[in-house]
């Protein structure tokens, strides 16, 4: 295990399916009265799902931008000494986004939604991890489908890959003292 010193307890309060509106809503019970010193926070592929399969729930960059903002000054709010971790959401062509179009749309608002998390990541002092342009990255080397099973969803590999440089983001920004 990376880090052993650290004695980190991880906590994974994600849930299938959902856009940062429906985090929002359980975000008292499931982060703020869990007392975390560190919060590290993926969102933002379902919020472009949902839209594109629904039109009445396409989320703008203004909408998902306030009710993330909701969430970190919630955290802030408990615990001022808070360490966050901002990862981007991304996307690659693989599976049903192997048609060109479809990836063109997801992509399309993909890159909107990483926007905004660097915009707030420099706003509340976080590390942020450019999750979508690691993906690019590694995407130039090796295929798309050895990263994602179907252009959101990593592979073990991809997993990897974001827990890697999570620990190289998270340890140059805090580093252990002994």
């Amino acid at each position: 295990m990376e880090l052993p010193e650290a004695q980190l307890d991880i906590y994974n309060r994600g849930k299938s399916g959902n856009a940062v509106w429906q985090l929002r809503e359980r975000w008292q019970k499931d982060a703020v009265e869990m007392q975390p010193d560190l919060l590290s926070i993926l969102i933002g592929t379902n919020d472009v799902g949902q839209g594109l399969r629904n039109p009445a729930r396409i989320v703008t960059p203004a909408a998902f931008e306030s009710d993330y903002r909701f969430i970190l000054d919630a955290s802030l709010k408990a615990n001022p000494n808070l360490r966050l971790v901002l990862l981007d959401p991304f996307v690659l062509p693989t599976g049903p986004l192997q048609n060109v179009q479809a990836y063109q749309v997801r992509r399309a608002a993909t890159d909107r939604l990483c926007e905004v998390v660097a915009k707030l990541g420099k706003d509340y002092q976080a590390v942020h991890i450019q999750t979508q342009d690691i993906f690019d990255a590694a995407a130039a080397e090796v295929p798309p489908e050895h990263w994602l099973w179907d252009g959101i969803h990593p592979l073990p590999q991809g997993h990897e890959l974001i827990a890697r440089h999570w620990l190289q983001e998270v340890a140059a920004r805090w580093p252990q003292r002994r």
